[in-house]
């Protein structure tokens, strides 16, 4: 009840983050400008090697999340199967950040809960799978991070929207990857 609550008092607010990100621009909300939490960490922490968080069975056996994402600087981006890295599934795709936006479950009651926006603009076949990926920048103690991606048919709007997707074990739903810096093992 509070997930559709929270869908519709916050559907204008998601609506008019994406419209301020898909230019490029954060967003006001609520007479504040939105802006990424690690807005003064170089690349907004999204440059490094990031592995799954193998403690978190939800994240670790939900076929959505790949074992391992390389990011570098914040501008390509690889996917593999496996932890180790030696099953690509998509190897150095070029994206352009493209705003952020809240979360629809948890901001604002969390301010920093704010995902930044990427999108595609290479042309790679294999990466055409990840043409939009949504990220919590990396924040905590350990470090770690969430990430959701779609295709040609997603949009931002539908991966953000999965914060509101009821809870449901058999469905791993809703979708929260828990990835965490590499060599880190436990991330929650």
């Amino acid at each position: 009840m509070r997930r559709v609550r929270l869908m519709k008092q916050f559907g204008w607010l998601m609506s008019a983050a994406l419209v301020g990100g898909a230019v490029g621009l954060a967003p006001a909300v609520q007479g504040q400008e939105l802006t990424s939490p690690n807005a003064n960490v170089p690349y907004l922490g999204v440059d490094g090697v990031f592995t799954l968080d193998t403690s978190v069975p939800a994240s670790l056996h939900d076929p959505r999340n790949p074992g391992r994402i390389v990011f570098e600087q914040m501008e390509q981006f690889s996917f593999y199967r496996d932890l180790a890295g030696n099953d690509p599934i998509a190897e150095g795709c070029q994206y352009a950040h493209q705003g952020v936006a809240p979360d629809p479950f948890y901001y604002p009651e969390y301010q920093s809960s704010i995902w930044d926006l990427f999108e595609l603009v290479s042309d790679d076949p294999a990466c055409a799978g990840f043409k939009y990926v949504v990220l919590r920048s990396p924040h905590g103690d350990p470090i770690h991070m969430h990430v959701r991606y779609g295709g040609e048919s997603a949009s931002f709007e539908s991966l953000l929207a999965h914060s509101l997707d009821e809870p449901d074990a058999a469905e791993l739903n809703p979708w929260w990857s828990l990835y965490c810096a590499e060599g880190v093992t436990a991330c929650d």
